[in-house]
């Protein structure tokens, strides 16, 4: 299963990329909601997660999304923003507020990939965080 990054910054796309594939993801990657329509469409069936940015120009994450999600219902999606309106986020779909550390963002992928994901979720998310808070001290 692929993980298609979205976001408008090079920078931020590319470091999606390398983190996600130093854990074993497969990634492809769009600068724009056009471009991740075209990339979704060429590989049917092969993409289980969005990453996206919230804020681009021309189509917004969450609008992104939606689109995403009509042809694949089953399509993770997990938003990413330093700065957006709460009203964006009214899809129901995971957030993750820039900056964040890079393993807060892995813990995020893999509970949303994880099978059992719907009992897992929140007690793991709960256990990484705890754990990275006690690192930091």
């Amino acid at each position: 299963m692929k993980i298609l990054a979205v976001d408008d910054e090079p920078l931020m796309r590319n470091l999606l990329t390398t983190v996600l594939q130093d854990n074993g993801y497969s990634v492809l990657t769009a600068d724009s909601g056009v471009q991740a329509i075209d990339v979704f469409q060429k590989h049917p069936g092969e993409i289980g997660l969005l990453i996206s940015d919230v804020v681009m120009p021309g189509m917004d994450g969450p609008s992104l999304a939606a689109e995403l999600q009509r042809s694949q219902p089953d399509l993770k999606v997990l938003l990413i923003s330093g700065y957006c309106n709460p009203e964006q986020l009214s899809g129901g779909f995971e957030f993750l507020p820039k900056p964040f550390a890079l393993v807060e963002m892995i813990a995020k992928v893999r509970s949303l990939l994880r099978p059992n994901r719907l009992h897992a979720v929140h007690r793991v998310a709960c256990d990484e965080h705890a754990a990275l808070a006690t690192a930091h001290q």
